[in-house]
């Protein structure tokens, strides 16, 4: 490793990211745009073959510039290939998909294959830096250990090794990475000054050096963890309130404004790649210390199953509209995980989808982040380019998310549209109930309880 933090001083360091979905991606532009040369790679041909041509495979800000700028320049460079990406760079960062299995066990797979394909052609003194998201103990645990014995080098002396997690959320990928405190760890204390030093390069925030790994690790689960929690909390809040009359949004704003106060908003569940996973990797290492994390069971279960309030809301309006489910046309608005983000990874309108559609409801969607096309080719059949055409006789607006291009609905145009008495569901939290039941519809709300006498 000696020689590695001149190199990033003077930008002659080479770089491989291996994995370039939401997170890889972004992470090698910005390394690119930083100076360096950069080789990513991905198994996904079509990823490759988009981006060598100067496209962009994901849909998120800045990112196509940025391709397109660094491949014309030569610093960026594509391949499917990890022992060529490996073979020739001094860095090697690994930002590979982890997930669970269908019984909520971690899969590492991705993360244990690439370190067996690093590892046959990895050169002494280079660096390894993993940033997929992992239990604490596992960078310490089957990651060097792969890299030792497909290798036949030793972790700290022949090679570095890193741990450093990506803070960032889909949409705002290349604005958090910049401007969010950086987090790293590193076997000793060599991998983790030079693993400093590169992430300096494209971080504006601080960067904070924790005592080692598992600390790392373990950082960014209790981050996600925590919102899954506050979430679970504020989804119970909101069902009380809806029996008691009160607008939770009100109340929760009202309460924010003391500062130890940090409430979220309730909703349809937690969607995403990171939040609805990650507690499972936490809890495999638990179980393994003999720990029961109850909360953590119960935050996970509460928000896995508000979908269903979501249809009981629909009924209980259909209801008062003198209809039932079963016939009814119900038009959902909004299929992204989150407000204002074209991914569908994980998202809980999946699941009120399915109910309604074995409730016998007719269902049309509507996304504007989203092509017709591209819902259908996520499996979201009847989907329209137009709101008009999703709405058009429709018993039901169901808003599953808080969409900017949600919160203006022409309500008196999309009404006369509508098969009336007429239903709107806001699970977005974004439109004025008031003004929702001034223009003659129905209102039902996540925790707006004072709409639902």
């Amino acid at each position: 490793m000696e020689g590695l933090l001149e190199k990033i001083g003077n930008q002659s360091l080479k770089i491989a990211v291996i994995g370039l979905g939401w997170m890889g991606l972004p992470t090698t532009c910005l390394f690119a745009e930083a100076g360096f040369q950069v080789i990513g790679v991905d198994i996904d041909l079509k990823v490759v073959k988009a981006i060598n041509e100067k496209r962009t495979p994901i849909a998120e800000p800045e990112i196509d510039v940025l391709i397109k700028k660094n491949v014309e320049n030569g610093r960026l460079k594509v391949t499917s290939s990890v022992k060529e990406a490996t073979a020739t760079s001094d860095a090697i960062i690994i930002v590979v998909p982890t997930g669970i299995t269908e019984n909520k066990k971690p899969d590492y797979s991705a993360v244990e294959k690439t370190c067996r394909e690093i590892g046959k052609v990895l050169q002494k003194g280079s660096i390894i830096i993993l940033e997929s998201t992992i239990g604490p103990g596992s960078t310490e645990g089957f990651v060097l250990e792969m890299l030792e014995k497909s290798s036949g080098l030793k972790a700290g002396v022949d090679f570095g090794l890193a741990y450093s997690p990506i803070r960032a959320t889909a949409g705002r990928v290349i604005r958090d990475i910049q401007n969010y405190p950086r987090i790293v760890g590193g076997i000793d204390q060599k991998s983790l000054e030079i693993a400093s030093s590169l992430f300096g390069t494209i971080v504006k925030g601080p960067i904070i050096k924790v005592k080692n790994l598992r600390t790392a690790e373990a950082i960014k689960l209790f981050e996600n963890i925590y919102r899954d929690v506050n979430i679970a909390l504020v989804n119970e809040f909101a069902l009380l309130c809806e029996k008691l009359g009160i607008d939770f949004d009100e109340a929760m704003q009202a309460a924010n404004s003391q500062p130890y106060s940090h409430l979220h908003s309730p909703g349809i569940g937690v969607g995403g790649h990171c939040i609805p996973v990650n507690p499972y990797f936490l809890l495999e290492k638990a179980e393994e210390q003999g720990i029961d994390l109850r909360m953590m069971k119960l935050a996970r279960k509460i928000n896995d199953n508000m979908y269903s309030h979501a249809v009981k809301l629909i009924a209980e309006a259909l209801r008062v509209c003198g209809k039932k489910i079963r016939r009814s046309k119900i038009a959902v608005l909004g299929v992204s995980f989150r407000s204002n983000a074209k991914e569908t990874r994980y998202s809980m309108a999946k699941l009120v989808i399915d109910t309604l559609q074995r409730k016998g409801a007719t269902i049309t969607i509507f996304d504007p982040k989203f092509t017709a096309e591209e819902l259908k080719e996520r499996g979201y059949n009847n989907s329209f380019s137009r709101i008009e055409r999703a709405i058009e006789n429709a018993d039901c607006i169901l808003i599953t998310v808080g969409h900017e291009e949600f919160r203006e609905l022409p309500l008196s145009k999309l009404g006369p549209m509508m098969r009336r008495p007429a239903a709107i569901i806001d699970c977005g939290h974004i439109l004025d109930p008031a003004q929702v039941e001034k223009e003659g519809f129905v209102y039902r709300g996540v925790g707006r309880g004072v709409w639902t006498r």
